[in-house]
């Protein structure tokens, strides 16, 4: 049987089991009777469903959900899920009650609801409030010319029926009312399903006329029809960095293409085959924050990151920190070379950034 159809039966699965699990805990809260338990049941076994047909009907244009219909359905299930967190706080609360032979009040359940309804509020609102997040990098065998200078780095815009042209121009303006002297974009330009471009290159073209974008693309692209999407990106004058290289300023500036795996071998090929002059500054741009050990030996001065979202919503952030350790976040050190990962500025799935807010970073250089 096809891995993708196992995979696709053990996701579907397990969200029937959370949807389960969920209306157990409320229907047990609420001291619900067998007619509203079933009921309960059904109003969240839809949430999954819902969730599954918004993410197959995007496979294809003709299915004619629209932006409208697949955010919608996102939204949905991130409320979804924020109450199956609930519903865990609630199974440990009656699971108290139960071994100290305690009954636990109707109005906890409300409460419970609430709060997890008010978090989703809370993520919903910093998924589009954009912030500024500055670093200071020191890149001691760079031209003088780069002192003080700036940068942009943008990562996981996921522009796509949630992310569109309005947040495009949201993300372009927050960008040039910086002023730096040049962009770099850590992959995830696109979400991955079938979108028209052309609003999104027009939106991009505006920025790259004053300040030059530097791109290499990550996992996303490859989610959709990855030839659009670069050809997207190329049209808006971006330079598409598809594992190669290109002088900045006296500066080496790559880019490798999205490699699944902490210490991919292919990724390790591929940063060995730019050639980068190990005397000389250079910075990497890779969508995860993996390949630690090609960097540092093939002497590169920083690398460039996305792809972890810091975990998008809380609480998942724990579950990054876990697979990406320190680097899954923030500036950090390798050996000799620096990482810096930003949590990225989109979204995937349900359009919530729960104590995790939208941020782009501003990186100020210094060459001592």
């Amino acid at each position: 049987m096809n891995l993708r159809i196992i995979f696709g039966l053990a996701a579907f699965s397990l969200l029937i089991g959370i949807s389960y699990f969920t209306a157990k805990m409320y229907s047990v809260g609420f001291r619900f009777n067998g007619q509203t338990t079933k009921f309960t049941f059904l109003i969240f076994l839809l949430v999954p469903i819902l969730f599954i047909a918004s993410m197959v009907m995007t496979g294809s244009a003709k299915w004619g959900i629209g932006s409208v219909g697949y955010t919608v359905l996102q939204v949905i299930a991130g409320f979804g899920l924020y109450l199956f967190f609930g519903a865990i706080l609630l199974g440990i609360l009656l699971t108290i009650g139960a071994l100290t032979h305690t009954a636990i009040p109707r109005v906890v359940p409300l409460i419970v609801v609430g709060l997890s309804l008010l978090i989703g509020i809370v993520g919903l609102i910093q998924a589009r409030s954009i912030v500024v997040t500055p670093y200071t990098v020191t890149l001691p065998n760079a031209p003088e010319s780069w002192n003080g200078k700036t940068a942009v780095l943008v990562t996981d815009t996921h522009f796509g029926l949630v992310n569109a042209k309005k947040f495009s121009d949201k993300v372009v303006s927050k960008i040039a009312s910086l002023n730096p002297d040049f962009v770099l974009h850590a992959g995830d330009f696109y979400d991955g399903p079938h979108i028209d471009t052309l609003p999104i290159t027009e939106s991009w073209s505006g920025l790259t006329s004053s300040i030059p974008v530097f791109y290499a693309p990550g996992n996303h692209e490859g989610y959709g029809t990855y030839s659009t999407f670069i050809k997207s990106t190329r049209d808006a004058n971006i330079t598409v960095l598809e594992d190669n290289k290109v002088e900045y300023d006296g500066v080496q500036i790559a880019g490798i293409t999205y490699r699944e795996g902490k210490e991919n071998l292919e990724a390790t090929q591929a940063i060995e085959g730019l050639a980068l002059d190990p005397t000389r500054t250079s910075i990497l741009i890779n969508h995860p924050p993996t390949s630690l050990a090609a960097i540092a030996k093939n002497g590169i001065s920083l690398m460039v990151s996305g792809h972890t979202h810091n975990g998008q919503f809380w609480p998942l952030n724990y579950v990054t920190r876990a697979v990406y350790g320190v680097y899954t976040y923030g500036l950090n050190t390798y050996k000799s070379a620096q990482v810096l990962t930003s949590r990225g500025v989109g979204t995937f799935g349900p359009p919530f950034r729960t104590f995790n807010q939208s941020e782009i970073v501003l990186i100020t250089f210094k060459t001592k």
